[in-house]
């Protein structure tokens, strides 16, 4: 039998080998694109960190602003950053100036692109007068110490040895007016002196001497005792320098009209 020769071709055509020129043009049309990209980003970081680029042109105050003069805030700022770069621009020697104003509890500064800074502003609300020339703050728990020329509010005052013990002053005030409601008597001031024992004044000028606060609630029960003798006998306070609570029962009476030797008198 006769054998016979065949050749089959291949079902898909081959592909051709990329040559040694294409690749070569590949790699330095890659290269190319680097160089370019890297290029385009040195540049454009370049002119967006120029002193002459993107300059702060405005400032926006944000915030219920009532001793804080937003002028003034807004001239503190232009004299800080006026024609600065605002990419570049540190913010925190200009929160840090801000918080050095006496009635800003809390600022905060927003870059808001491509020129304009945001700055929020909360000032402080205060609840008490703090020494002779301070204010408590009771949210921030916190004294601050403005210019009170002008400021009219009437407030309770409060005073102790030191600024760190105005939070317990000003709860113990709280507590203090909530008890002399009953009678009713107000108070004017309180002072925590320098051997912790509490004074309160009230509105006639009359002082209350309660003592150490040993024992949290002993002050108070020396107050409760005062305002219920005080419903019952309806005393002239206007006649009263000061009642003397420090006692584990009744308390002493010091009259404004009689001598110095006869002028305490003991309650039970």
């Amino acid at each position: 039998m006769e054998k016979v020769l065949t050749s089959a071709r291949h079902p898909y055509p081959r592909r051709r080998g990329l040559s040694r020129g294409g690749f070569i043009l590949g790699i330095l049309f890659f290269v190319g694109v680097v160089v370019l990209v890297g290029v385009g980003f040195v540049t454009l970081k370049g002119m967006m960190t120029s002193d002459k680029a993107m300059p702060v042109r405005q400032t926006v105050i944000d915030g219920v602003l009532n001793a804080v003069n937003k002028k003034d805030i807004a001239d503190i700022i232009g004299r800080m950053t006026a024609g600065e770069n605002i990419s570049t621009l540190d913010l925190s020697p200009v929160l840090n100036t801000l918080s050095q104003i006496p009635w800003v509890a809390h600022v905060e500064i927003e870059k808001q692109m491509p020129d304009t800074l945001i700055v929020s502003i909360v000032e402080h609300e205060p609840a008490a007068f703090w020494k002779n020339d301070g204010l408590y703050d009771a949210k921030t728990q916190s004294v601050f110490y403005p210019d009170l020329r002008r400021f009219k509010r009437s407030l309770v005052k409060l005073s102790a040895y030191h600024d760190n013990l105005a939070p317990e002053v000003y709860a113990k005030t709280v507590l203090f007016i909530k008890e002399l409601k009953r009678a009713p008597l107000q108070l004017v001031a309180v002072n925590l002196d320098n051997i912790r024992c509490y004074h309160v004044i009230l509105s006639n000028g009359t002082e209350l001497v309660l003592g150490r606060n040993n024992d949290n609630d002993i002050i108070l029960r020396r107050l409760r005792r005062f305002v219920d003798v005080y419903r019952q006998t309806q005393m002239n306070l206007d006649e009263i320098n000061y009642v003397d609570l420090r006692y584990d029962v009744g308390f002493a009476v010091n009259y404004k009209k009689e001598s110095d030797t006869k002028n305490t008198e003991k309650q039970e």
